[in-house]
């Protein structure tokens, strides 16, 4: 993603309404990198405090230069299990499927890209492929934001 890496970004909204936060390129066209989705009442705590239906809740998501791997934080949110937010990821103009290549497991960038979810770091180097994940349209990824922390859009080697 030379000369377009997605800038991070600070997402604020109350806890009671629907919210999308987008990160973007550098682009000029601010081409969307992601959109995260948070629904009523998807986050529960903060702090290990429950949050009320009106708490402002302050949020930020990082992005790893020359990749597809974004952060949530601050780690002391805790999202709802049973309505937690999600992720649409874009792998549009920067993506480069070619990258298929590096493992005998891919016949194709097709098959790389019907491979590819959203995968969320557990623990050090332990990576899970996230909840729902899926990929929703020729070039984009979904999945549940199980959590605070690094989520990295990949195919298994």
């Amino acid at each position: 993603m030379p000369g377009a890496d997605p800038t991070g970004t600070l997402c604020t909204f109350k806890n009671n309404v629907l919210t999308h936060c987008l990160i973007t390129h550098s682009d000029s066209a601010q081409t969307v990198f992601a959109t995260l989705t948070f629904f009523p009442h998807s986050v529960v705590s903060r702090n290990d405090t429950l949050l009320c239906d009106t708490c402002t809740i302050v949020l930020t998501a990082t992005v790893t230069p020359g990749s597809y791997e974004f952060t949530i934080g601050p780690a002391s949110l805790a999202f709802n299990a049973t309505g937690e937010p999600i992720a649409d990821v874009s792998f549009g103009p920067y993506g480069d499927p070619s990258v298929y290549t590096q493992s005998p497991k891919y016949a194709s960038t097709a098959t790389f890209i019907q491979a590819l979810g959203i995968w969320h770091e557990r623990s050090t180097d332990h990576w899970v492929l996230g909840r729902n994940s899926t990929l929703t349209g020729p070039k984009t990824v979904t999945s549940a934001i199980e959590g605070p922390g690094s989520y990295l859009v990949a195919a298994p080697k």
